[in-house]
């Protein structure tokens, strides 16, 4: 079974734990206000804190730069179904979308909590997204059917966090 964690901290301290781990599969993420780190592996995560989650499904590969959203939803366990049999029909959407390098449906370790990370070659395909047709027709799905809707949210972090750091 693969996990994701996601850690975060200051821009020092996270670039610090990158430097120590360099063979791990560790991406950097940053918007204006924060930086995380988000680790895939089978194995034990090197984060001291954080949030792990399952890697319930996962298609594409990541290319080293873009844009990330990442898509919490918060839901009762009667809601869990209802969500499970939405996401098909969101990935069957997506995988059409201009842009979509990759989309992983990520599930709490300890709580009814899913995330839905998506990375896209650049804010202006995730904005195309955003604005379309298909993604409207789910977000209201989304909120027609999960009464835990209003507790969701979205945030956008961009890999590599800043141009300089491209290689």
């Amino acid at each position: 079974m693969k996990y994701a964690y996601i850690t975060s901290g200051t821009e020092h301290y996270l670039r610090q734990i990158l430097s120590d781990n360099p063979t791990r599969d560790i991406i950097l993420l940053h918007n204006f206000g924060d930086s995380l780190l988000l680790e895939e592996t089978t194995e034990s995560t090197v984060f001291k804190e954080g949030t792990a989650y399952r890697i319930n499904q996962s298609f594409g590969e990541i290319k080293g730069h873009g844009t990330v959203t990442f898509e919490y939803l918060y839901l009762r366990s009667e809601e869990i179904p209802i969500f499970q049999k939405l996401y098909q029909s969101i990935s069957l959407t997506l995988h059409e979308a201009r842009g979509l390098q990759c989309m992983q449906l990520l599930q709490s370790r300890t709580e009814n909590k899913y995330l839905i990370i998506t990375f896209w070659n650049s804010g202006d395909d995730y904005q195309h997204w955003k604005n379309g047709a298909a993604h409207n027709k789910i977000m209201d799905l989304i909120r027609t059917n999960s009464s835990q809707s209003g507790f969701s949210h979205v945030d956008v972090y961009h890999f590599p966090e800043y141009f300089h750091d491209e290689k």
